[in-house]
């Protein structure tokens, strides 16, 4: 391997720029981690998921939006599974509409509820040695978008797809 050739640990967010909660915190505390990190005047939110360690730093897990808004409802669970009648597509979405209510007035009961229940297994993590050109083709061979940095069960911070993307399309001069 050239030595001039990218590496992770030059393209890393680190772990103190990156939302992270430990697995006792809460649905709420996620709800307020991921909403904090935010960018420019219209506060768009910079990250779509939170990674979980445990009491001694580990990494244990993650969160996406997708499991926060399914911890504040599971109801939504459901929506992939509904089942198609004698050739007809059912609209689930049209369900929702009986839900409206309920959800806004059932939302908050739930705030309380441990993040580690709606955590996902980190299914990979990367060293921050690794080349970016590996690490894009990991990323792309098994369809994730970040991944974990962790040295010897540290967690260093997460590399994305935004940081590769920019960091191979300069070098190629395109």
């Amino acid at each position: 391997m050239h030595t001039d050739n990218p590496v992770v640990k030059d393209h890393i967010i680190t772990l103190d720029r990156f939302p992270h909660l430990t697995e006792d915190q809460s649905l709420s505390d996620a709800v307020e981690v991921i909403k904090s990190y935010t960018d420019g005047s219209r506060e768009l939110l910079r990250y779509r998921e939170i990674l979980i360690l445990d009491a001694g730093n580990r990494l244990v897990g993650r969160v996406t939006m997708q499991d926060i808004i399914l911890g504040i409802d599971p109801r939504f669970t459901g929506l992939a599974k509904v089942n198609k009648f004698e050739g007809q597509k059912p609209d689930a979405t049209s369900l929702v509409i009986l839900w409206e209510d309920s959800f806004f007035e059932e939302c908050s009961k739930r705030r309380t509820k441990k993040i580690i229940d709606f955590m996902s297994p980190i299914k990979l993590t990367i060293r921050s040695s690794e080349s970016l050109l590996k690490t894009l083709a990991i990323m792309l061979s098994v369809n994730e978008t970040v991944l974990p940095v962790v040295d010897d069960s540290r967690v260093l911070g997460v590399i994305r797809m935004e940081e590769i993307f920019k960091a191979i399309t300069s070098r190629c001069k395109l």
